[in-house]
C-alpha cells in the first residue's frame, strides 16, 4: 500500500509498505480521509521528540476510515462501518488515565506520533487504542473529509469550555486560521455578544468577517489600541506578542487561553503578572485533546455545526508535499488527504 512515511532527516516520502496485519483485539482500517494539521507539519519540517533520528513513521492523526477487519475479542465494531479515531491513548491505569486526561499519560501513545498513523491506504488501530474507546462509529451518510478534523474540533472544544463564553461576552482571538475559525464558531454557538478576530492576513480576515467576526489586521493597527476589556481572549496563533497583549487587552475578570504553542528556540515570554494579580485574570493553556472532547466535538457536527466551508483542499495522497507548501503559504484553511 501507499503511505506518507516521515523519518529523519529525509522528511516525508511517499513509499510501498506492507497493509498492516492485525491481531487480537485490534481493527484494520481502509482510511477514506485524513486532514493535516500544524503538527504534521512542524514534524515534516522539524522531526518530532517521538520520532528518534532513523525511525520511520506513517503521519496523519486526524483520520476517518471504514472497518474492513475486526480482530478476535472486539465487541461492538464490526466490517462496514464508517468510524473516525482518537489518535491519543494511555496507560488506562495512572492517575491522568483514570481521571479520562490519558492525552497527559506519561507513558502515552499517539497515532500518527508514536505509532503509524492515517496517511496510508490502510491503518491499524492498536489493541489499547480499541479497548479504551478511541475508535466512535460515525453515521454511515457522514462525510469523511468533514469529520476528519473531528480531532482538531476536539482540541479547540478543549480550550473552549473552561472559558464559559455567555450571552454577556465579548470575546477576541488572535489567529484567523482553521483553529480560529473553529473558536469563532463555538463562540458564536455559545452567544457571544461580539467576536473580534486579529490576523496578520486579510484574506484570513475576510473568511472570519463572512462568519459574522469584526476584524484587526494586526501590523496596520496594534489590537491593544482597538480593544479594552475584553471578556475573553484566545491565541490560537503562535506569536509571542499576542500573548503578552492578550493581558493587557483583557478586562477585569477576563479569561484568557493561550492555545497556540510557540515554536522552540522561542525565547521565553515575559508577562505582566501584575495585571494577572490586580485585574484577578483567569489565564489557561491547553493542549492536545481525550476522548470526551472528541465525543463532544462529534455531536457538534452532527446536530450543530457546518464546518464544511473550512475545507480549502483535498489532495490525493501522493500530493502530501502539495498539501505541506500550501499550509505554509497561510492562505489554505483544512487541506485533507484521500488515499
Amino acid at each position: 500500500m501507499k503511505a506518507a512515511v516521515f523519518s529523519s532527516p529525509q522528511g516525508v516520502r511517499i513509499v510501498d509498505v506492507p497493509v498492516p496485519r492485525i491481531g487480537r483485539g485490534e481493527v484494520l482500517l481502509r482510511v477514506c480521509a485524513a486532514s493535516l494539521c500544524g503538527t504534521d507539519l512542524r514534524i515534516a519540517r522539524r522531526g518530532h521528540g517521538s520520532i528518534p533520528q532513523g525511525v520511520q513513521r506513517i503521519l496523519g492523526h486526524e483520520v476517518v476510515g471504514e472497518i474492513v477487519e475486526v480482530g478476535e475479542g472486539v465487541a461492538d465494531l464490526a466490517e462496514g462501518m464508517l468510524v473516525l479515531v482518537a489518535p491519543n491513548y494511555g496507560c488506562g491505569k495512572c492517575r491522568f488515565c483514570v481521571a479520562g486526561a490519558q492525552h497527559h499519560c506519561p507513558s502515552g501513545k499517539a497515532l500518527g506520533i508514536t505509532e503509524d498513523g492515517g496517511f496510508a491506504e490502510y491503518m491499524r488501530v492498536p489493541e489499547e487504542a480499541v479497548r479504551q474507546g478511541n475508535i466512535f462509529p460515525l453515521p454511515p451518510e457522514a462525510d469523511p473529509v468533514m469529520f476528519s478534523f473531528v480531532e482538531a474540533l476536539a482540541c479547540v472544544v478543549h480550550g473552549f469550555l473552561p472559558l464559559s463564553v455567555s450571552f454577556r461576552d465579548t470575546v477576541l482571538i488572535y489567529g484567523a486560521g482553521p483553529i480560529g475559525l473553529m473558536f469563532l464558531e463555538l463562540a458564536r454557538l455559545s452567544g457571544a455578544r461580539e467576536v473580534w478576530m486579529a490576523d496578520i492576513s486579510p484574506s484570513r480576515l475576510e473568511r472570519a468577517a463572512a462568519r459574522g467576526a469584526r476584524t484587526i489586521v494586526v501590523g496596520e493597527k496594534k489590537v491593544k489600541d482597538v480593544l479594552r476589556d475584553v471578556d475573553v481572549v484566545i491565541v490560537a496563533a503562535p506569536a509571542p506578542d499576542a500573548q503578552r497583549e492578550a493581558l493587557e487587552v483583557a478586562g477585569v475578570f477576563g479569561r484568557i487561553n493561550f492555545f497556540g504553542g510557540l515554536p522552540p528556540g522561542t525565547p521565553e515570554v515575559p508577562l505582566a503578572t501584575n495585571l494577572i494579580h490586580y485585574k484577578e485574570l483567569f489565564v489557561t493553556g491547553t493542549t492536545r485533546s481525550n476522548n470526551i472532547h472528541i465525543r463532544t466535538a462529534l455531536d457538534l457536527l452532527v446536530r450543530q455545526l457546518d464546518l464544511s466551508y473550512l475545507v480549502s483542499h483535498t489532495l490525493p495522497l501522493e500530493a502530501i508535499e502539495e498539501g505541506l507548501r500550501l499550509m505554509e503559504g497561510k492562505d489554505a484553511l483544512k487541506v485533507v488527504l484521500i488515499p
